[in-house]
């Protein structure tokens, strides 16, 4: 019998905003505004953001599906300094590439099948594997491995031998309802992202491909901040979350056209809130580039909640490089102005009382 899936994007199956859906969808667009004309003196401090962002997207994307590296290996694979040494470092390679290649040509990259399996293609081209860039040929299901080692499965997606005609109907009917105006289009890349990652069209790939495949729809509305905040990252950071709501909004009604689009859509307005909350707090300091990072530095853990790393300590003052920050908190330390607490990758810094 024939899949009856049928993606209505006109209505979303019925969905209605709500007052915090249209509350998030406010503050997205304010604080949008206000990084909308950056000052040129900017520039520098968001490269800084850019290169850190890619990094961070890449690492965080694939460790949301158990594909990990060493921070040293992950930096020297992210600057092209070595080649892969085994099949998550190939994995993440691909992604970087894909990265890369969303950032610099997304206005030329429409939503289309045919895209689609370019990027999954490129996303693979480091492995081994003969299927990159080629839906599904098998049926596949999405399963949870929980701490006790026992699964389950969480979602069955369409066969396999409709996945292409799938695609293509959920492509249409994205594209159109963005040239229609149905919804917001915030509201559209989060249902596509859901829709996408239910159907599953790959044998594997189908959560990374659907948050490049998010970036890439961002970057056309004009919402740009998952250059220079890792999307990915968040998401890394409330996983319990992205995978409730993934499943809230799928679940066994989503074949039967009534799955409700609502709690995936709220978590996806809250982690792009969150990406532009982010991303004004740091261009906010970037008039204090006549501020020395001695003070800068100690500003920062004056005002945070939690002790804080050298690469938390970097990413909230870009303007300055790590060798600047490095020195500053040796400064610091010296003076008994700040203390460090643990050692190695679990050391912290602290106002000193």
């Amino acid at each position: 019998m024939k899949y009856l899936k049928v993606f209505d994007y006109q209505t979303l199956n019925n969905l209605q905003l709500t007052t915090k859906m249209v509350e998030k969808l406010n503050q997205i667009y304010e604080l949008k505004g206000k990084t909308a004309h950056v000052s040129l003196k900017s520039k520098d401090i968001m490269d800084k953001l850019l290169a850190v962002a890619k990094i961070e997207s890449t690492d965080s994307s694939n460790r949301i599906e158990g594909i990990a590296t060493s921070d040293a290996r992950l930096k020297k694979l992210m600057s092209q300094k070595t080649t892969p040494e085994n099949r998550s470092e190939e994995e993440i390679s691909g992604y970087r590439d894909v990265l890369a290649t969303i950032h610099e040509n997304y206005e030329y990259i429409k939503i289309t099948p045919n895209n689609i399996l370019a990027l999954h293609k490129q996303l693979f081209d480091f492995t081994e594997s003969t299927w990159g860039g080629e839906f599904k040929n098998i049926d596949n299901s999405i399963v949870t491995t929980f701490a006790d080692g026992h699964k389950e499965t969480r979602f069955t997606p369409p066969p396999a031998y409709i996945t292409p005609e799938l695609i293509q109907n959920l492509c249409d009917a994205y594209n159109n309802a963005i040239e229609d105006n149905s919804f917001p289009p915030l509201i559209l890349a989060a249902a596509f992202m859901l829709d996408f990652v239910s159907i599953h069209p790959f044998r594997d790939g189908n959560g990374r491909m659907s948050r490049l495949l998010m970036l890439l729809e961002l970057h056309q509305l004009g919402f740009e901040v998952g250059k220079y905040i890792s999307l990915e990252r968040l998401i890394e950071k409330t996983k319990a979350q992205y995978y409730r709501t993934l499943l809230e909004s799928s679940g066994t009604a989503w074949s039967d056209n009534k799955n409700d689009y609502g709690p995936y859509v709220d978590y996806f307005l809250s982690i792009v809130l969150q990406a532009y909350r982010e991303l004004n707090s740091r261009i906010d300091f970037t008039n204090d580039t006549e501020r020395s990072p001695e003070v800068l530095v100690l500003s920062k853990l004056n005002n945070s909640l939690k002790p804080l790393s050298r690469r938390e300590l970097m990413d909230l003052i870009p303007q300055y490089g790590e060798s600047t920050i490095k020195h500053a908190l040796a400064v610091l330390r010296r003076q008994g102005k700040i203390k460090l607490l643990g050692k190695g990758r679990a050391s912290r810094y602290v106002v000193n009382d």
